[in-house]
């Protein structure tokens, strides 16, 4: 498998209630300031002289410091209580294209349709309604149907005249759901057929698809599947060889340099030590480790330091004798230091192992041979050590609760994941690759609107990649439409994060009168609401109360912009 980064075609900039610059993408930074310029902490109408920032304008043209012309498109949004601005950067300067690009779709559609008529399952697709809108020509090969007989006409009115007596796509239709069916055409051949529906962006059914096949044919396909089936088991290892990379969705800078030092330290037999908060990836770029290394064929064998009970973790780590205690299993047992041979042990939460226990630790890795609790003969030790933490072990080390020897002995080649919030480049690239994998596993069509994904950017994600996953895979499972967007996403995050905890102050403290509590109350609808509104007008609409009424209350609760 290749490496794959994803890039936004397009500038954005974040900034505070000051207009200050706090955050821009890598496409601003090399195609429009062209990294001439430190824009971070200055005002953006710094750079943009003609920058509108006092209205809200749908789209409209600025110039650059150098006379560079493009075109703008701001938002304001709240989170947390703090106001932030958004500013898209577009190019349209290739206007005089546009007939070019008109020219080029057509010439591509048509190769579409030659590619279409090349292939010899049949196609038959219809809009929304179930008018038949194109067939290629394998289906008119199969059916023994003509184009005059079916295009143009609805698929209900072809069922009612037994052209199609059993119309894979009006079932789609009627489902809204894939559809399954065995079609005998009366001109043509038995056929598999295989419909799905084809949503819009806003959810909403579109088109519909079938495919059509020659059941003889299919017969004809098992036979040969069946009989390449070993051959692919044998070649399968050595294609690994060749694409052993895993995908990995990164842009920020510090990421790749992480990455390419890990494929350059991947065949060695040094420790590594991985460190970061939680929820960054720190087993991830461990698995990445061992997949792209020459022990890929061993065992990943992994164990949380932290989630085992201290009596249990020496023997879960190296084994023991029969008879080594009361409880102990005939025969004895392997650690998991013998079944990791040939393979990565990976020790998760290492800052948590018991000082008692690191001595040992620290001699099997100085010795590379270990014994078994109660055994008095040496196993050998053949497997790669990486470890990983999200305290700091060096503080340990000075508070005597980490053994300084082991830490260096551990501290050999070290990485430092950065957290999600200061790799912005990645947000957006991992929320689409998390929300494609939950629409796969959940059988969904969900997509993110562009004010969620403002909020992904100003969000700090404390929980990392994990909260990230955690939230999408929520999100996805919530929503009743296709559509994600800033107000499912704003109540998931103040149900989760504040909005059980500001609820139980507000009806159970019993300091507080009636009055106060429904204040409270009305404070944070208001300021949920604001956070959650393009502007004013709109959030007094959604109140509804007056422009005036909302501006009073707002000073009342003190709330900012």
């Amino acid at each position: 498998m290749d490496f794959r980064s994803i890039e936004l075609n397009m500038g954005f900039v974040i900034t505070d209630d000051k207009f200050n610059i706090l955050h821009s993408n890598n496409y601003f930074k090399t195609n429009i300031c062209r990294n001439n310029e430190d824009i971070l902490n200055k005002k953006i109408t710094v750079f943009f002289k003609d920058m509108k920032v006092d209205k809200d304008d749908d789209l409209y043209s600025v110039k650059y410091l150098d006379g560079s012309v493009y075109y703008v498109i701001h938002n304001d949004l709240k989170l947390q209580g703090k106001e932030f601005y958004v500013f898209f950067f577009y190019d349209f300067s290739l206007g005089s294209e546009l007939e070019k690009q008109i020219l080029r779709l057509s010439s591509q559609q048509y190769l579409y349709n030659e590619m279409l008529n090349k292939l010899k399952d049949g196609i038959y697709i219809t809009d929304d309604k179930g008018t038949t809108t194109y067939v290629n020509d394998a289906f008119l090969n199969l059916s023994g149907l003509t184009r005059d007989q079916i295009i143009g006409k609805t698929v209900y009115d072809l069922r009612n005249q037994d052209i199609l007596p059993n119309s894979c796509c009006a079932k789609v239709i009627e489902t809204n759901g894939p559809v399954s069916t065995i079609n005998n055409y009366y001109k043509g051949q038995r056929c598999l057929v295989s419909g799905s529906p084809i949503y819009d962006e806003k959810g909403d059914l579109a088109k519909t698809i079938a495919v059509i096949r020659d059941v003889s044919e299919l017969d004809v396909l098992m036979k040969n599947i069946t009989k390449e089936k070993n051959l692919y088991v044998k070649n399968s290892q050595i294609e690994n060889k060749s694409s052993k990379d895993p995908v990995v969705v990164i842009n920020n800078s510090k990421m790749k340099n992480i990455y390419a030092r890990a494929r350059k330290i991947a065949d060695v037999e040094s420790t590594v030590l991985i460190l970061g908060e939680t929820g960054v990836g720190k087993d991830f770029i461990a698995t990445y480790i061992h997949s792209i290394s020459n022990r890929r064929s061993g065992k990943f064998v992994k164990i949380n330091c932290s989630a085992v009970p201290e009596h249990l973790l020496e023997s879960e780590f190296f084994g023991y004798e029969e008879g080594a205690f009361t409880g102990a299993q005939k025969g004895g047992k392997k650690g998991l230091f013998e079944e990791a041979n040939g393979g990565v042990l990976f020790l998760d939460e290492i800052g948590d192992m018991p000082y008692t226990l690191q001595v040992k630790l620290l001699s099997a890795l100085n010795d590379r041979m270990f014994y078994r609790i109660g055994g008095t003969t040496a196993v050998e030790f053949n497997a790669r050590i990486i470890a990983a933490t999200n305290v700091d072990l060096k503080k340990l080390v000075e508070e005597k609760k980490f053994r300084a020897d082991l830490y260096y002995r551990l501290n050999v080649v070290t990485f430092v994941i950065p957290p999600l919030r200061h790799r912005k480049e990645d947000i957006i690239p991992l929320a689409q690759q998390f929300i494609e994998y939950y629409n796969n596993k959940y059988g969904k069509n969900c997509y993110f609107t562009t004010g969620c994904l403002e909020h992904f950017l100003v969000y700090e994600w404390p929980g990392n990649i994990r909260e990230l996953k955690n939230i999408i895979e929520r999100l996805v499972l919530m929503t009743d439409d296709a559509a994600i967007d800033t107000n499912l996403f704003t109540e998931n995050m103040v149900l989760n994060d504040s909005g059980i905890a500001s609820a139980n102050s507000l009806f159970i403290s019993d300091s507080k009168t009636l009055k106060e509590k429904i204040d409270d109350y009305e404070k944070e609808i208001i300021e949920t609401t604001l956070a959650t509104s393009k502007n004013m007008k709109e959030a007094a609409a959604r109140l509804g109360i007056d422009l005036s009424t909302l501006v009073r209350k707002k000073q009342k609760y003190d709330l900012k912009e």
